[in-house]
This record gives structure tokens, sequence and C-alpha cells, in this order.
């Protein structure tokens, strides 16, 4: 017998979302709902993998990207934030050459 429970449907019903630095072995997983957009975002995650102000900084060497639903990789920030809190299943960080090495298709 099966007491299955159903899922919310709203942004938040996904409380964490995995975050991957290139590099580090092990991911952290950050509740998106806690942040009212990008810009605290990216300062805590700057802050959970020690980046010293490297992901905050106007010059940066480092970019995140998100996976959605579909497996589409695409960059934290061309969304509203509600559609991003939506759709983001996980996060990575990589230095930015790495992004610009991507083919198209792969980073919409």
């Amino acid at each position: 017998m099966k007491n299955v429970q159903p899922k919310p449907h709203s942004a938040s019903a996904r409380s964490c979302t995995k975050v991957h630095k290139k590099g580090i072995a092990l991911g952290r997983s950050v509740d998106l709902t806690k942040f009212s957009g990008y810009d605290e975002l990216i300062a805590k995650l700057d802050q959970l993998l020690e980046f010293g102000g490297e992901l905050t900084s106007p010059k940066k060497d480092w970019l995140i990207v998100y996976t959605d639903n579909e497996g589409d990789m695409m960059l934290v920030g061309d969304d509203p934030w509600p559609e991003f809190c939506a759709m983001a299943c996980k996060m990575y960080i990589y230095p930015k050459e790495e992004i610009q090495k991507m083919t198209p298709g792969t980073l919409s």
C-alpha cells in the first residue's frame, strides 16, 4: 500500500538546488526561496564556495550556469528571477574561458 503525498505545484516545490564548482568534487546546496534575486544568490555562492569576491566582481573570471528540467544549460541571470527559481535543477560554476569554448546549443 503506497501513501503518496501530492507535491505542490509551485516554484518552491524543490527546496534546494545543487551547485557544483569546476575542480571541486563536492557540491553545495542552496535554497533559492531564501533569496530575493540574483545579487543575493551570487553573493552567497561567492561566500559558500570561497571565491573571495570573484563572483561579485565586475571583471569575473567565473560564470554561473544552470540546467533546467530538459537538460538545457543557460547562464544564470538571463531569465526573470521567478522563472529561474522554477526552472533551475542544478547550477555549475565554470571558468569564463571554459564557458566560451562550449558549443552553441550546449549553452542557450
